[in-house]
């Protein structure tokens, strides 16, 4: 499994001890089930009022927090992950979004994979 890593700017205190990065994975559809969508798709318009790439707008920080609760293996306790701070929940997800809509990336697209 193809995994992310994310570097926590302070440490997250948890049952198990201190977490200083998250390892996120690709959630699965159950995430949309249950969670519901996390954020909106906007098309951007360049100055000539063409389409131009799209804006990511998140209107649904709960459904997002759940996804992360998701995607963080080993699993964080969702209440322990929002206390992370608001410029890291901001870092991650965006990262998360990125996850959810392309996959996490292979890291040596050259070498044959792992049997």
């Amino acid at each position: 499994m193809t995994t992310e890593t994310f570097k926590l700017s302070r440490p997250l205190k948890t049952h198990n001890g201190e977490v200083t990065e998250l390892t996120l994975v690709e959630p699965s559809a159950r995430s949309f089930i249950e969670h519901g969508e996390p954020f909106t798709l906007k098309p951007r318009m360049n100055a000539s009022g063409e389409p131009d790439g799209v804006i990511i707008d998140y209107t649904n920080n709960k459904a997002m927090m759940g996804f992360i609760g998701d995607m963080v293996q080993p699993r964080v306790d969702d209440i322990l992950l929002s206390g992370v701070s608001a410029s890291d929940y901001q870092r991650l997800r965006a990262l998360c979004a990125n996850i959810i809509l392309a996959g996490v990336q292979d890291k040596n697209p050259t070498e044959p994979p792992a049997a």
